[in-house]
């Protein structure tokens, strides 16, 4: 298992990934292959100058909530998945700092798109959430349409092409943090009309997770989850 970065934790979206960092390292039933902040860059590391830019340069005047989730760490990352015999439980997430994001993780880089439409969706999408160690073909993106203060959530899956979610960015990050990153979590925050093949191929994992999580992780509330994957199933 890949070591932990804790020094000097300065924000409140660190802090709370800390405890879930640790959450999953003190878990004996999941084999836990990374659960690590990333290193911390002087240049990242202004909020106040970070979000300026942002809102100068991207034209993306991001909200107080969005402002509020701010972490300095170019990455924060786990990877891990179940002990047990016969488990399907496997999860990952690697979030990126916003203004890599924003600036450097763009859908079309990665997909073109199929037509106008696609094309110029993803022109907008940026990429903040991925799988790159378990190469899900997973992703969420944010929509950076000028003057956007509180971006649209997209959820990309390389099975079903790309939804958007009912969440925005901070609800997005605590949904991620409740669900430990848990493989196709997030198709409890689209459509349910979008339940299809994506939907299917992790379904039993989602119906796992709410099975276990509360034994492991005793101090959650996973009740809304329970109802959303009614709703799917």
């Amino acid at each position: 298992m890949t070591g932990n970065d804790e020094t000097g934790l300065l924000f409140p979206f660190e802090e709370r990934c800390e405890i879930i960092l640790r959450e999953l390292r003190e878990a004996t039933e999941l084999d836990v292959q990374q659960a690590r902040f990333g290193e911390v860059s002087q240049l990242l590391s202004d909020p106040a100058g970070i979000f300026r830019t942002l809102a100068v340069g991207e034209n993306l005047p991001l909200s107080d909530r969005v402002q509020g989730c701010f972490f300095r760490h170019d990455e924060i990352a786990a990877h891990w998945w179940s002990r047990c015999t016969g488990s399907r439980l496997v999860g990952e997430f690697s979030l990126t700092h916003i203004m890599r994001a924003i600036v450097e993780h763009y859908m079309d880089d990665i997909w073109e798109g199929e037509d106008g439409w696609e094309r110029e969706l993803y022109s907008e999408l940026r990429f903040f959430d991925d799988t790159p160690r378990s190469g899900s073909g997973r992703m969420a993106l944010l929509r950076a349409t000028p003057g956007a203060m509180d971006p649209e959530i997209w959820f990309f899956d390389i099975r079903q092409g790309t939804m958007r979610m009912e969440l925005e960015y901070p609800e997005y990050l605590d949904a991620l943090l409740l669900t430990k990153g848990v493989i196709g979590w997030q198709y409890l925050y689209v459509d349910p009309a979008f339940s299809g093949v994506g939907f299917a191929s992790c379904a039993e994992r989602l119906k796992e997770m709410l099975e276990v999580f509360p034994r492991l992780f005793p101090d959650h509330d996973y009740t809304d989850l329970r109802t959303r994957l009614q709703e799917r199933l």
